[in-house]
Order: structure tokens, then sequence, then C-alpha cells
């Protein structure tokens, strides 16, 4: 009966989810690198060979990771403490070396383009998640045992949880080196507003922010999922942050601050 009543009332909150009320402009060229599932749309022109970008859950496509990399020449920074995320780009990173094709499930033609071996020296993997601070914490699996991503704020109700390490977006910039991110991209299953306060909060300059907010009809912390979702991206807007684009059919979202407009 419990499936019943939550099934119904997915298909309700679909029906009755409102439009954003929030600000888009159509004004400013952009361009999307990646697949049609990993892919992200970004500000054309912005970046360069010595971007910092910070690349924040990978899962089983790193598409837009290659691409970035591959296009711009920049060091991409990859986050992710999920098991098989790390296996995943580690076997990547070793393929590429040894000029193999690496599989990709969810790319054109079930593979990651072909690149030259030298495109692994760009590609640096940090085995942990941005948090709002340093800490350790429980990252619950995906119901669905074949899907990849975790979540720290555990956005599928699960029971099944793995213990790691997670760190503040500040510190780790430190000990990168890195005063500022030219394109920071988010796509860490519900813990993404922590790391958006903190981002403000910390005044931490970032250009160009790629958000996926994961609420949706069907999984969400609750039935205001929509209100969070305005609310933060009000909050950014607020700060300098201009909403530049929006894939169809979900939540994510590109943001260029004014500061980096040309």
């Amino acid at each position: 009966m419990s499936d019943l009543l939550n099934s119904i009332q997915r298909r309700w909150l679909k029906w009755t989810e409102r439009q954003l009320q929030v600000p888009v402009r159509t004004d400013l060229p952009t361009e999307r690198l990646g697949s049609t599932y990993g892919g992200w749309i970004i500000p054309a022109g912005l970046l360069d060979a010595q971007s910092v970008c910070y690349l924040v859950g990978a899962g089983e496509d790193v598409s837009f990771d290659l691409a970035l990399a591959d296009h711009y020449g920049c060091v991409v920074d990859i986050f992710d403490p999920t098991p098989r995320a790390v296996q995943h780009v580690e076997q990547l990173k070793h393929n590429l070396i040894s000029g193999q094709r690496t599989v990709c499930s969810t790319a054109e033609g079930g593979y990651y383009p072909e690149y030259k071996p030298a495109l692994a020296d760009k590609i640096r993997l940090h085995p942990v998640g941005i948090w709002h601070e340093d800490a350790t914490l429980r990252f619950f699996a995906p119901k669905n045992e074949a899907h990849v991503s975790h979540s720290l704020v555990n956005l599928q109700q699960s029971d099944n949880a793995i213990e790691v390490p997670v760190r503040g977006l500040s510190g780790v910039m430190k000990e990168l080196g890195h005063a500022r991110i030219s394109i920071l991209k988010l796509d860490i299953e519900g813990a993404e507003y922590q790391v958006l306060e903190s981002v403000l909060n910390h005044k931490i300059e970032v250009d160009a922010l790629c958000i996926e907010y994961d609420e949706s009809h069907l999984n969400h912390l609750d039935r205001h999922y929509i209100d969070r979702i305005e609310g933060s991206l009000m909050a950014l807007h607020n700060a300098g942050y201009h909403i530049i684009a929006k894939e169809p059919h979900c939540h994510n979202y590109t943001l260029l601050h004014q500061r980096a407009i040309r």
C-alpha cells in the first residue's frame, strides 16, 4: 500500500510542479560538451589552458570532463569517493595511456571518443566528496544496485551506506594552490545546496557554475523541493550570478558570474 501511495504522490507532484520564477539570460553564447547523458552547457570563450576546473561527481560518465580537458588543454580536477566511480576513472586513465578505448554505456556508441594518451595527465582524480566542511560522513547507496551515484543527504531514502571522507571547498583550493575556480560542476545527489551555500558564505570566487539539482518528483527530501531549488538559484542570482542555460526536462542549470561576462 505504501508503494502505491508513493507512486500516486510522485505523479501528483509531477502534474502540479510549477515553473521556477527565476530570470534566465539568453543573450550570452554557450556551447555543450560531453555525451547526451553526461554533457553540460558552458559559457563559450570562458576557458583556456590555465583554467581551474573542479568537477564534482563523476559516476561512470566523465565525457564532459574529458571533452573539457581535450578542447581547452586545461587540467580537470574530478572529485568523487564512490568506489565504482573511482574504479571507472582509474581504468579510463590506464586505457588512455595504453591507447585502449573505454566503455561508457551512456556515451554515443557505448565508448568514449578516442583521445591521445597525453590527455591522461590532464585528468586528476580526488577520491573525496565535496561538502561544506571536512568530515567523514555516511554515503548512501542508490536503491537500484545497477545505479552508481551515492548521496550524502540520502536522497533516495536508502538503508545501505558506506563512510567516506569529505572536504570543504575552500580547504581543497588552498591545498591545490587555487585562489579562484573557473568552472565548478556539481552533480552530487542533493548535497548541492550545502556546497553552494558554502561558496557564498566563504565568498569563494567561481566564474561559472554547472549545477544539477537532483531533487525531482521522483526523488526528493520533501514536497517543497521546487521552493528549495528556486531559493538556491535566487540566492546565487542575488550574489551576481546569471542563469545562462537550462537543460530541458531536468533541473540542470549553467550560471555565469557578472565579473566573468565579457
